[in-house]
C-alpha cells in the first residue's frame, strides 16, 4: 500500500490533509501555499495526525496529564483491592499455603507486610469464621470454605 495521503501545513498555520494527486488548498484561508509535513498510507492515520497538529500545545499538555492521571488510577485499581475488606481477604489468600491451610504465623506475617494491624488477626479470623468464609482445622489453622 502506498503513501496516498499527506499532512500539510498552510502558511496561516493550519494543518490539514489531502490525497495524493489533488491540489492542496487550505480549508481556513484558501491559500495554495502549503508545505508537505508527512505522508500516510491510510486516511485514519492522517486524521489523527491532523487532529494532533491543530491541537494547541497547552491543551495537548493538559489532555496528556489527564490521560496519564486516569491511566494511573485505573492501573492502581487493577493492581490491588480498594476496600479494607478486600485487602484483608487478599492478604488471607496470600497467607494460604499449598494445601489450602491458613496458619497464624503466615497470617501475622502477611498482615504486617500489607500494612494492616497484625495484632488484630484474631478479630479478622473470627469475622471470617462468622461469615462462613473460613473453618477452623486446629488451634492455629483454618481452611477456606
Amino acid at each position: 500500500m502506498g503513501h496516498d495521503w499527506y499532512l500539510v501545513r498552510c502558511k496561516c498555520g493550519h494543518s490539514f490533509g489531502h490525497r495524493k494527486g489533488t491540489k492542496a488548498k487550505c480549508t481556513i484561508c484558501g491559500s495554495n501555499e502549503v508545505t508537505n509535513v508527512q505522508q500516510f498510507s491510510d486516511s485514519r492515520s492522517l486524521a489523527n495526525a491532523v487532529s494532533d497538529a491543530n491541537l494547541p500545545k497547552e491543551l495537548a499538555k493538559e489532555l496528556s496529564s489527564r490521560l496519564e492521571s486516569k491511566s494511573a488510577i485505573e492501573e492502581n485499581r487493577q493492581q490491588g483491592p480498594v476496600s479494607i475488606r478486600e485487602r484483608v481477604r487478599g492478604t488471607l489468600r496470600s497467607a494460604t499455603d499449598d494445601q489450602g491451610v491458613l496458619r497464624i504465623s503466615a497470617i501475622r506475617r502477611e498482615l504486617d507486610s500489607a500494612g494492616l494491624d497484625a495484632e488484630s488477626w484474631e478479630s479478622i479470623i473470627g469475622g471470617a469464621e462468622l461469615e462462613g468464609i473460613l473453618v477452623r482445622c486446629s488451634n492455629d489453622s483454618w481452611r477456606w470454605v
